[in-house]
């Protein structure tokens, strides 16, 4: 928790509005779109430009503080509970250059203001399923466009530059020529290596598509799915689609007509002339009776309406797999998990189509072109019915394992699968290996781990480092000889921690409890009067608090000893009363003797006392 203090000082250099837990505000500035995450920050940041994000990531790197950024939190990962979360959607700006065919945007812009502002002139960009998903977040994490990316690939391919706050606060301007290992993983790996605040990305000249839906009873799921299964097997890649098992209840913005039954969508977006799309989909038209057909010419800024992507906030699960083929046993494996027969907790399971352009190869960390479908299943409702959810979805996942190309979508999943493992998934592993490259130059502590986390690459102990602690650990054993000799009346084991010269003086502990015991040098005489001394006695030494200092050679240490003694054979009796109990300081020099430590000097003087002090007599 920051104390207002702190916060205010932070408000006093960002524009935009900086709130902490008792802020009015603060719940609705950190509320996601996906509501299956509760984002619980110490102080929330709404970025309005670039020089407030770089104020808000050195104001948490310099607290050590982890950093998580939102623009409109439709991907549920990890909760920012106790960071620093930089909210972007302030920073909502869209410009066209329509010569150039490209557009830029800052951090928060969503995707129907890109379409609204490129329309005008015929253009259009890879945009997802949902006209309210932020553009930046979408096309960092790939970017599969179900409009037009068989046709041109995905999102995160077509991106030409991008403006990026890296860990030490400072702002790149990152394409292929500045930066390009950075400009590499940015478009794939998401928000682990930055905030990005800016991006240019190319638009493609298309000013209507041939698209809409086809609505089945599911009944005929399994008509319905192989002939998709076949059409998909040879459709030209101006062809993208999906099929989803819908299993949706009666809720606003649900047609009455698929609320509280299973149904199929198949969902057609195609850049062809319209008698070829016709030609091309014929088959699933004909595959069963048709609930409802709205396939047809459509503006490209109505292309929300061949998903109609809820718009309003709600708690949702995600799963995902990419597959690598979709034989009949594989279709029939998805309906006996997801068909009419099965107990399906979920809302719906969806197939998106890849191949064509999507599979085309492209210097950034987006991986596993060579799926050929990507397997996605959804569960809404309360959070506490997600843990059946996701057994279903962990036993579908397994059942799909034959034809799994052993690789997940990115943006398709949510906080179930942000495990190393999981991320891992994402990536081709070379592809994996190099982003923990980057990331180790760019952020080596890890502060943008808030996500679907790729961790820098374990940092190889230095030379002189791994002696220090070889060191350390040497000499906390020469003490631990020194007291378990004395414990054990081990002659050997005690000179065996000291040095031929070595000096012992205990009188500035046993002056303290009225005792006279000389300062003992060398180690013969050391240990021919402490051994007869204390060996016979019930001892425990106990150490504690060591620092040690080590120059070359010689080390300085001190610690705290805390030593029972008891007369012989009666520490063990529970009704013996008489002890000494001292809590020692120990001030010593050591000297390294090939591999092992010795004490060169000891001197021990007593923090406090309780007991009868005569236990400590020799001869007593």
């Amino acid at each position: 928790m920051l104390d207002s203090l702190t916060r205010a000082a932070l408000a006093a250099q960002i524009t935009g509005p900086v709130l902490g837990p008792e802020d009015e505000g603060f719940a609705a500035e950190c509320a996601p779109f996906n509501l299956a995450v509760t984002h619980r920050p110490c102080v929330v940041v709404g970025a309005a430009n670039s020089s407030d994000v770089q104020v808000a990531v050195r104001f948490a790197a310099q607290r050590c503080l982890p950093v998580a950024v939102m623009a409109t939190g439709h991907q549920a990962t990890v909760p920012a509970d106790d960071a620093v979360l930089i909210t972007t959607r302030r920073m909502a700006q869209v410009s066209i250059d329509p010569a150039a065919r490209t557009a830029r945007v800052t951090a928060g812009a969503r995707w129907q203001q890109v379409i609204d502002a490129a329309a005008p002139f015929g253009l259009a960009p890879l945009n997802g399923s949902s006209p309210l998903v932020g553009v930046v977040g979408y096309t960092l994490g790939g970017g599969l466009s179900p409009t037009m990316g068989r046709a041109h690939g995905w999102a995160a391919d077509h991106v030409t530059s991008l403006d990026v706050v890296t860990a030490d606060g400072a702002l790149h301007l990152v394409d292929a020529a500045s930066e390009p290992d950075l400009f590499w993983a940015l478009r794939g790996g998401k928000s682990n290596f930055g905030v990005v605040t800016a991006m240019e990305f190319a638009l493609f000249p298309v000013a209507q598509l041939w698209a809409g839906g086809l609505f089945f009873d599911g009944a005929d799921a399994a008509a319905v799915l192989q002939t998709y299964a076949e059409v998909t097997a040879d459709a030209p890649d101006e062809l993208s689609s999906s099929i989803a098992l819908l299993r949706l209840p009666a809720l606003p913005g649900v047609p009455a007509f698929l609320a509280d039954r299973f149904a199929v969508h198949v969902r057609i977006s195609c850049l062809g002339p319209a008698a070829e799309a016709t030609r091309l989909v014929a088959p699933l038209r004909a595959a069963a009776p048709v609930l409802a057909d709205t396939l047809g010419p459509m503006p490209y800024a109505s292309f929300a309406e061949i998903h109609n992507d809820p718009a309003d906030p709600a708690p949702f699960m995600e799963r995902t797999a990419m597959l690598r083929s979709l034989p009949a046993e594989a279709v029939e494996e998805i309906l006996s998990a997801a068909g009419p027969t099965a107990d399906c907790p979920v809302h719906f399971v969806e197939l998106r189509h890849l191949g064509g352009a999507l599979a085309r190869t492209a210097d950034n960390a987006v991986g596993h072109r060579d799926a050929r479908f990507a397997l996605w299943i959804v569960g809404v409702g309360a959070p506490d019915a997600f843990t059946a959810m996701n057994v279903y979805a962990d036993e579908l996942l397994q059942r799909m394992r034959p034809w799994s190309a052993g690789g997940r979508y990115l943006n398709f999943m949510a906080a179930q699968d942000t495990g190393v493992s999981d991320v891992r998934a994402a990536y081709d592993e070379a592809h994996y290996r190099r982003l923990r490259s980057v990331k180790t130059r760019f952020d080596p502590d890890n502060l943008f781990r808030l996500n679907h986390n790729i961790p820098p690459e374990e940092r190889p102990m230095s030379d002189d480092k791994l002696q220090l602690l070889i060191d350390h650990a040497a000499i906390a054993d020469a003490l631990h000889r020194y007291t378990a000799g004395l414990d054990h009346g081990d002659a050997d084991l005690l000179a065996s921690s000291l040095t031929e010269d070595a000096m012992v003086d205990l009188t500035p502990a046993t002056s303290k409890i009225g005792l006279d015991f000389p300062a003992l040098k060398p180690r013969d005489t050391v240990v021919g009067a402490l051994i007869p001394a204390v060996g016979p006695l019930d001892t425990s030494h106990v150490i504690s608090n060591i620092r040690a200092t080590v120059d070359g050679d010689t080390a300085h240490v001190n610690c705290y000893v805390m030593a029972q003694h008891y007369l012989p054979q009666e520490g063990p009796e529970p009704d013996r009363t008489r002890h000494a109990l001292m809590m020692n300081r120990y001030d010593a020099d050591l000297t390294r003797d090939g591999s092992a430590w010795r004490i060169s000097r000891l001197t021990i003087d007593n923090a406090w006392f309780e007991g009868d002090e005569t236990v400590l007599l020799p001869g007593d």
